[in-house]
């Protein structure tokens, strides 16, 4: 697993289990409302690709709190097991 954005709202996880092999998707957690959003596919590497961007910006937590909460809307999952 790589944990690529850890802050107090939001906790996202790309599942990769070791190096060299394909990653399962990404999940994104919304720590104060107990929900998740997982991602696969397509979906998971436009997220990988907007992420690198982000970083490339040298963002501040509030930069990315924003680029996290886009995804809010699709948390609709409850979080049981965490």
């Amino acid at each position: 697993m790589l944990m690529m954005i850890d802050s107090p709202f939001y906790c996202v996880v790309d599942l990769v289990m070791s190096e060299g092999q394909p990653s399962l998707g990404i999940e994104i957690v919304d720590k104060n409302n107990q929900r998740e959003l997982f991602l696969q596919g397509d979906a998971a590497e436009k997220f990988r690709k907007e992420v690198k961007y982000l970083a490339a910006q040298e963002p501040d937590i509030d930069d990315i709190e924003a680029f996290i909460e886009s995804y809010k809307p699709w948390m609709q999952h409850p979080v049981t097991l965490h």
